[in-house]
Formats: structure tokens, C-alpha cells, sequence
């Protein structure tokens, strides 16, 4: 198992899963005993970091001290070295805390297997990475402390790094024979089980990669604001069948639901959910992204065709 560094400052505790090994720094003192032993972490990605393959490290101090977090860094299987999502700062972390340390997944090897998925129970307390975190004795006070290396086990309870890893390896794959965006967006009326209806049109091209492998979509589903004018989702003769046969998809939609906060919140409603087969092998699901000019025209799509005034 690999592992992760998390920097931190202890003066009042942190809980740590399993015994941690500890690196001071040059200037660091040595942190208490049981602080170090009383760190854990967790893996947490929101829906706005899902693109961006960003993610926090969730460290929560289980030791009787109050500790100043510094940083940290993941090491998990499947993924190279991680960075920071931003300036690092130091946090205070009172006995029973949580703490985030913002970070962006390390660069995926498609080539080396990714942590097991787990569910329920097992998820919630099984190891699946490492981290070193950087972390101070005390109080942050003036001047930020040097800090003490500690490695600390992570969790994944909701198995994001296996699913960020078999996503990134089937885009990858999808890519290597056929390329897959979206050039179109338009509003307008289109076909319905009960006729013409408000929604609009969004063109996806499919264009073969000359030598690469046959790709054959197998389904487009509909996302948060979308959904599919006729039927639950775009199969069969509504797709492309192998690569060479590829050109253009069409995808008539109309707003998925019509609450203007659906929209207002968007985060992941104008990736196309798709799946594929690679020479005949099914894919994990996969997203195609648009461009910020047609994410702006889906959201005017739903605005018209929802009625919104």
C-alpha cells in the first residue's frame, strides 16, 4: 500500500487509523506521544472536482491535542504522485476535528491495477491508500511552526479513486479509436411520443482514429438537466455501430426537470454520459465535456423550453 503525507500541528489531537510513522522536520520538535497515532484520513471528491480529477484529504485529529494541519500528500495504487489544489495554510484541528486538505489526483497508470472497490461497512474502515500529512504540535500562533511528516492510512468510502481510475483508462481507450465532442447545441421543438415539444438539438461528432481499434457506442444516457426526447436513453439505431461507419449523433432533448435551481446549481449536467465498446469489450461509462459557450446554450435551452420568462 502506498502512502500519503499530511502536515500538521498538534496541541490537541488527531485520530489516527493503525500505527503512523512520523519524519520531524529540521526545525520541528518531536510531537507528543499518541498524536501521531491519533491522525486518520479519508477521501472525499464533490461533483465540482470530478473534471478537474481534484479531491480533499479529510484528516481528523483523534488524539487529546489540538494539532495545526500543514499539508498533505496521497499515494495511492494506480496513481502517480499527488499535488496541491491550491496555496497550502495551516489549520487548527481541536481533539475530534476534521480537517480538508485540497489536492488534485496524481497522473492515472492505466498499466498498474487501481484500489478495490469496496462497499458498506468494509469501505468505511479498509485502507485503500496512504498519506503524509505535515503536521505541528499546538496552536497556529504568528508564524507558521515546522512541522512533523506523518503517514497516515486512508479510506474511500465511496470509492472514488477506483472509479476516477476506470473512467480515465476507458476515455483513454474510447480516444485511441474514435474522437468524440460536441460541436452543436441549438433550442427548437423537436419529436416527441406526443408530438413536437419545446427542447432543443445537440450534435455529437464521432470521428475514427486512423490504426486505432473499432469503437462501437452503445449508449448515450440523458444527465441532471437532460433527457432524452423519446425514450430513457439513445441506443441501437440511434448510434453509430463500428468506427468506420461514424460521422454525427443526434440527440434530440428536453429539460430533465424544470426547478430553475436545477441549473442554477449545475455541475455536472452538460457532460454526456456514454458507453462504449473497445474491439468488442465494454467500457466503464464515460463523460464528454462541452465548451463553456455550450454550456451556456444548454442552460438557455432549458430556460425557453422550461418557460421560464
Amino acid at each position: 500500500m502506498r502512502s500519503l503525507r499530511v502536515g500538521l500541528v498538534a496541541g490537541v489531537g488527531l485520530v489516527v487509523a493503525a500505527a503512523a510513522c512520523t519524519s520531524p522536520g529540521d526545525d520541528a520538535a518531536p510531537l507528543p506521544s499518541g498524536v501521531a497515532q491519533g491522525l486518520s484520513a479519508e477521501l472525499r471528491q464533490d461533483r465540482t472536482q470530478y473534471a478537474d480529477r481534484a479531491a480533499k484529504l479529510h484528516v481528523v485529529n483523534g488524539s487529546d491535542r489540538t494539532v495545526t494541519l500543514l499539508g498533505g500528500t496521497l499515494d495511492a495504487p494506480g496513481y502517480g504522485p499527488s499535488s496541491p489544489d491550491g496555496p497550502a495554510r495551516a489549520r487548527e484541528i481541536p481533539p475530534g476535528v476534521g480537517r480538508d486538505v485540497r489536492l488534485r489526483l496524481g497522473e492515472v497508470d492505466c498499466g498498474t491495477a487501481a484500489p478495490a472497490t469496496l462497499t458498506g461497512a468494509e469501505a468505511q474502515r479498509t485502507p485503500v491508500a496512504t498519506a503524509t500529512v505535515l503536521v505541528a504540535d499546538g496552536e497556529a500562533a504568528g508564524s507558521t511552526p515546522a512541522g512533523t511528516a506523518v503517514e497516515v492510512e486512508v479510506v474511500d468510502p465511496l470509492g472514488r479513486l477506483a472509479a476516477v481510475h476506470a473512467e480515465t483508462c476507458a476515455e483513454r481507450l474510447v480516444a485511441s479509436g474514435v474522437t468524440l465532442r460536441v460541436t452543436d447545441v441549438r433550442a427548437g421543438r423537436v419529436p416527441a411520443p406526443d408530438g413536437d415539444v419545446p427542447g432543443g438539438r445537440i450534435i455529437l461528432a464521432v470521428e475514427p482514429v486512423p490504426g486505432g481499434p473499432d469503437v462501437r457506442l452503445t449508449e448515450i444516457s440523458g444527465t441532471t438537466l437532460l433527457s432524452p426526447a423519446a425514450g430513457d436513453a439513445w441506443t441501437g439505431d440511434d448510434l453509430p455501430g463500428e468506427t468506420a461507419g461514424a460521422g454525427h449523433v443526434v440527440l434530440d432533448v428536453v429539460p430533465a426537470r424544470c426547478d430553475p435551481h436545477v441549473v442554477a446549481e449545475d455541475k455536472r449536467g452538460t457532460f454526456l454520459p456514454v458507453h462504449a465498446e473497445v474491439d468488442g469489450v465494454r467500457q466503464p461509462e464515460i463523460y464528454v465535456p462541452m465548451t463553456d459557450e455550450q454550456r451556456a446554450a444548454v442552460y438557455d435551452l432549458v430556460h425557453d423550453a422550461c418557460g421560464w420568462g
